[in-house]
């Protein structure tokens, strides 16, 4: 009798327990279920990490606008200087001066836009030569320092620089741009020692450079569109030569002497890791001395734009 009711029972708890037990396919359930949920949330996570960078930008461009007029009313008409040109030329000597760290001379016909900057951006500008006008209108705004990423360190291949490092020695086995450790000292000055796979730039000094020889410099020109229509969406004239330079910590809005210089540089956090991402002024070079028209992100996108797909207006 034991031995039966023993049984009964037993078999009762292996019933139970079966019952208890999930199955291969409710198993296979659950797991898509939690897929999908998971997915979900990093979707959702996804876009609200879009939406605050943009938002961040939307103030932070207008900010930076604001930044810049009220340095130039502080600076007796100067915009700010020492600032990126989004490209990239080949330095024709090696140089080092300990007061501006990095000064050296450009060899003409090599510019390019840099291969640091993203698609988008890069779509929205075009290299030109600069006339003799536009360069003394940059420099009777107190735009006389230009940085430039040289040429050598703006592919895939560790290549020694033609520029001096902060040391002082030249900068060699410097790694592939992609796999640069800060992207946003990429027109900064080298780094001491080798292997240092962070800043390849250096500044030139346009000030002396003769008016006949203006046209051996290039710059990032924006594409001013069908009928300007570019231009007049950042409050340019139709008909303007609007040249993007990038603000950066070298720039002299950033940590000077200046009243309304900046802490910091700011940068936008909606690009790729290993892209550029400081903001961008735009200069209109028709008028003399040049003027501030507008500040757009590291995509290219203007204040109002940039508003727009951080509420969702534009897709």
């Amino acid at each position: 009798m034991k031995t039966k009711k023993a049984n009964m029972l037993s078999a009762a708890g292996a019933k139970q327990l079966k019952k208890n037990q999930f199955t291969l396919l409710e198993l296979l359930i659950v797991v898509s279920i939690l897929a999908i949920i998971g997915g979900g949330m990093i979707s959702a996570y996804d876009g609200m990490e879009e939406n605050a960078a943009q938002a961040t930008a939307t103030r932070d461009i207008a900010a930076l606008d604001q930044a810049i007029r009220t340095f130039r009313v502080v600076e007796d008409g100067d915009l700010p200087n020492n600032v990126e040109t989004l490209m990239s030329a080949t330095p024709t000597t090696f140089s080092f001066d300990a007061s501006i760290r990095d000064n050296v001379a450009t060899d003409s016909g090599t510019y390019a836009l840099s291969n640091i900057l993203g698609s988008k951006v890069a779509g929205k500008f075009t290299v030109t030569a600069l006339t003799a006008d536009q360069m003394n209108a940059l420099r009777n705004a107190g735009i006389d320092k230009l940085r430039y990423i040289d040429t050598a360190g703006d592919d895939e291949v560790a290549s020694n620089l033609n520029i001096f490092n902060d040391g002082g020695s030249a900068a060699v086995n410097v790694g592939p741009l992609s796999e640069i450790s800060i992207p946003q000292h990429a027109f900064e000055a080298p780094r001491e020692g080798d292997n240092r796979n962070r800043g390849r730039g250096y500044q030139f000094d346009i000030s002396g450079v003769d008016d006949a020889d203006a046209d051996d410099i290039s710059v990032a020109v924006w594409n001013a569109g069908t009928n300007g229509y570019n231009n007049i969406k950042v409050n340019g004239a139709a008909d303007a030569v609007l040249v993007g330079f990038g603000i950066g910590n070298a720039s002299t809005i950033v940590a000077s002497d200046s009243t309304a210089s900046l802490a910091s540089s700011p940068f936008y956090g909606n690009v790729g890791k290993e892209e550029y991402s400081h903001y961008i002024m735009l200069v209109d070079v028709s008028q003399d001395p040049a003027q501030l028209v507008a500040v757009v992100d590291a995509r290219g996108d203007f204040l109002d734009e940039e508003f727009a797909e951080a509420t969702d207006q534009k897709q």
